[in-house]
């Protein structure tokens, strides 16, 4: 609840979370994996065993607006709602790691898990176990900020 405290415009809220917990991971994999990996037995197992040691997972789900400045608005403040979810789950003590597959936008897979035609399946927030050390990746993008 907190994390929905991220800017936006108008207070559209333009997003929507499903928890899948670590119970039903397993009946998700199957579910979804016949679709995203057809006729690839290896690769749906392999999903099976990577998504199976998760914590739980979150789904999520951004709402599209028509008109081109809404729909902007909206991709704005569902990155800022985003990052405030996962930064108080890392304060929480909880690991997360954004996956955004190809498979996301298969129709069978939106229909799978519940997409609606007007909601975007941003990806899957995968929850772990935080790591005491984790590796910091260097910063490519300084001095951004330059004078007009």
């Amino acid at each position: 609840e907190k994390a929905a405290d991220a800017p936006n415009h108008g207070m559209r809220e333009p997003w929507r979370v499903v928890h899948v917990p670590k119970d039903r991971l397993g009946d998700m994999s199957k579910d979804i994996s016949k679709f995203a990996f057809p006729n690839e037995l290896d690769k749906q197992q392999c999903h099976y065993d990577a998504v199976t040691k998760l914590g739980g997972m979150l789904l999520l789900i951004l709402k599209t607006d028509p008109r081109q400045r809404q729909n902007d608005e909206n991709y704005f403040a569902f990155g800022a709602y985003a990052q405030n979810l996962m930064l108080l789950l890392y304060e929480a003590g909880i690991g997360t790691c954004w996956k955004s597959p190809l498979y996301i936008y298969d129709p069978k897979v939106r229909k799978t898990l519940g997409i609606k035609k007007d909601e975007v399946l941003a990806g899957f927030l995968y929850l772990t176990d935080l790591e005491e050390d984790m590796p910091k990746a260097p910063r490519k993008n300084r001095n951004l900020i330059t004078l007009y």
